[in-house]
């Protein structure tokens, strides 16, 4: 659980209270003032249960996260707070129609799964997310675990409201770029959910944690968990190379199966 922030200024790891009452003093030379502060605080969501946000982390750092306290230098925060002073803009600007920032919680498999999608247009049956990103698609195809999650809200809000339109909208400092998503089959979904759903609610309730993270999500070690020393002793190998190495295991189940790899 997050309990404050990591002292940008080498004072450790200070509760949210103890930082702000610095940040009010208005005597430390910290980069980050006490409103910047108190909005970030304000902008971390921690909710019971699972989320869609949790499942397209890596699952193992969800569930240590869950089991210690955690302290977070501001600047890792940076880019999600700044997503967020967009997305408040947007939900002010948006008609009488649209249904922002709603949350919604849908039973899978036993287990309660919940989400907030930026916007839904009911009349049009369409469902939109934005993204503050380093880097716009260059062309029209959304980072995947970014369509993976519209699609989960899609399957989480169709109780309440058919959806057959995803639209994500990026944007940078520069430029804005609406990309449309391809609407996966509920069989899909679910079969990329609930192994995970699973998985993750085992380790939330204090089963075994779940694996370290695979090629496609390795990024996340360098610099953005506080346990890479933990699951990687030696230090986090890169992309190419556990891409290697999960190519040759899976070789060898496929020649024990008597099956050829494609």
């Amino acid at each position: 659980m997050i309990r404050g922030f990591r002292c940008p200024l080498g004072r450790g790891d200070l509760l949210f209270d103890e930082c702000l009452e610095c940040a009010a003093s208005h005597e430390n030379p910290c980069q980050f003032d006490y409103p910047i502060l108190t909005a970030m605080q304000r902008n971390i969501r921690e909710e019971a249960g699972i989320s869609v946000s949790s499942l397209l982390n890596c699952l193992r750092k969800v569930a240590l996260e869950a089991r210690n306290d955690i302290y977070l230098d501001p600047s890792q925060l940076y880019y999600a707070f700044r997503g967020q002073l967009f997305h408040a803009v947007i939900a002010q600007a948006q008609d009488g129609g649209a249904v922002c920032e709603e949350k919604f919680e849908r039973a899978v498999a036993g287990i309660v799964l919940s989400g907030h999608p930026d916007v839904i247009y009911p009349q049009h049956r369409k469902l939109v997310d934005y993204k503050s990103t380093k880097r716009i698609p260059k062309d029209d195809k959304p980072y995947a675990n970014h369509a993976m999650q519209v699609n989960l809200y899609r399957y989480l809000v169709a109780p309440r409201y058919p959806v057959d339109h995803l639209e994500i909208v990026y944007f940078d400092m520069s430029e804005v770029k609406r990309v449309p998503v391809k609407v996966m089959s509920v069989r899909q979904v679910l079969g990329w959910l609930v192994p995970r759903l699973k998985v993750l609610k085992s380790a939330l309730d204090g089963g075994k944690l779940p694996p370290k993270a695979g090629s496609e999500g390795i990024w996340q070690c360098n610099g953005y968990c506080h346990f890479t020393s933990l699951c990687w002793p030696g230090g986090a190998p890169s992309a190419p190379l556990l891409k290697k190495k999960e190519e040759a295991k899976t070789e060898v189940i496929l020649k024990r199966m008597g099956r050829r790899p494609k």
